[in-house]
């Protein structure tokens, strides 16, 4: 479907931080670490959702969603995203539509590799 390039930079790790708050001790910073990376990763997979998947019918579902995080990005680090349809159903008069979503860091690092499932509205 398609491809977008996302920087992690320090207004996003501000954000998160604004939101989560900043550890202070070691054992702490590695935990949140792990959190970090795993919600990092998800709102870059919707970024990235948002800006390929358009225009979008109205009345969309999120129905579910997979994430596997193989490693965090790290600062000022440009993500690519890519998003392939690898599904497609209609059951029970409902359109189903998965959507692979993988994330690679500099160097074709492997970041996160996610799975959406959509109810379609159109």
């Amino acid at each position: 479907m398609g491809e977008t390039s996302l920087v992690y930079g320090a207004e996003l790790a501000g954000q998160w931080e604004r939101i989560f708050g900043a550890s202070s001790e070691a054992a702490d910073q590695a935990a949140d670490l792990a959190a970090k990376g795993a919600s990092i990763a998800t709102v870059m997979m919707m970024r990235a959702y948002m800006s390929i998947v358009s225009p979008r019918p109205p009345g969309n579902v999120h129905a579910r969603q997979h994430l596997v995080l193989d490693d965090v990005p790290v600062r000022h680090e440009r993500v690519r995203v890519e998003i392939s349809c690898v599904g497609k159903e209609l059951r029970r008069g409902r359109r189903y539509v998965d959507l692979e979503v993988v994330g690679t860091g500099e160097g074709g690092r492997p970041l996160y590799r996610g799975l959406m499932n959509l109810i379609w509205a159109a």
